[in-house]
């Protein structure tokens, strides 16, 4: 069912659900547990879910829905430039995935099943992440601060730049102060690339010079 069509019930087998694959694990978590949780018969809970698995896939749907709003509204905020706006896009995504993941090994279960059982899931995660980058990455072109061919291309290639530090891999990585100095490295690499290129636009002359970020 859409997200804007779950009623109370459906809020409540997926939260319901949610503790358990976050405490248990994805793998120990059974329909009858959690139709237990939500006092209702295991066949009621199926007239709602058909499986297990469209429990988890609806519960990261809900996810993503609340990690898309955060990221739209940094597209969408006054009185920042498309530079510090592409920045904080990716330190968001950053601290959104390391809460979620690192040191959560459940977490990181339950993300590895559906990318294995349902891959769709996670291409529609990225393609809506790629299409607030890209909104960026437009507006930047626009107004001057970047130069960046293909705006919908680039925003893909800037998702694997950025993969080590905003997927379900930052559950195998370090703290979150090292990973956020490395990841502000590799945004002034990106800025200092899109600045060039500003520059040779311009034939040389003074158009967002390497290093005036």
């Amino acid at each position: 069912m859409p997200l804007e069509q779950l009623d109370e019930t459906a809020k409540q087998i997926l939260s319901a659900a949610s503790r358990r694959f976050l405490h248990y694990g994805y793998g120990k978590t059974t329909m009858s547990e959690v139709a237990q949780d939500c006092n209702m018969s295991t066949g009621n809970l199926y007239r709602y879910f058909p499986s297990k698995l469209d429990i988890a896939e609806k519960f990261v749907a809900v996810l993503r829905l609340e990690h898309i709003e955060r990221l739209r509204g940094i597209m969408e905020a006054k009185g920042k430039s498309p530079k510090e706006k592409l920045r904080e896009f990716f330190l968001t995504k950053f601290r959104l995935a390391y809460e979620r993941f690192h040191d959560r090994p459940k977490a990181f279960e339950l993300s590895q099943t559906l990318l294995a059982e349902r891959p769709k899931v996670a291409l529609e995660w990225e393609n809506a992440e790629a299409q607030i980058l890209a909104e960026i990455l437009s507006h930047g072109e626009a107004e001057g601060s970047f130069t960046v061919g293909n705006p919908h291309e680039t925003a893909r290639i800037l998702q694997d730049i950025a993969f080590r530090f905003t997927s379900p891999a930052v559950f195998h990585e370090g703290e979150a102060d090292i990973l956020t100095k490395e990841l502000n490295g590799v945004l002034d690499l990106v800025l200092d690339a899109f600045a060039w290129r500003n520059y040779q636009r311009a034939g040389g002359h003074r158009r967002g010079v390497p290093g005036e970020l």
